[in-house]
């Protein structure tokens, strides 16, 4: 059960990374 949750809810280091990419492009592009 476990095993299978974490498998399946990225890592915190990925979910991090996709947040900051977001703010950066937003802030850049705007």
């Amino acid at each position: 059960m476990f095993h299978k949750q974490k498998k399946q809810s990225p890592p915190k280091g990925v979910q991090l990374q996709g947040v900051v990419c977001q703010c950066l492009s937003n802030g850049m592009f705007r």
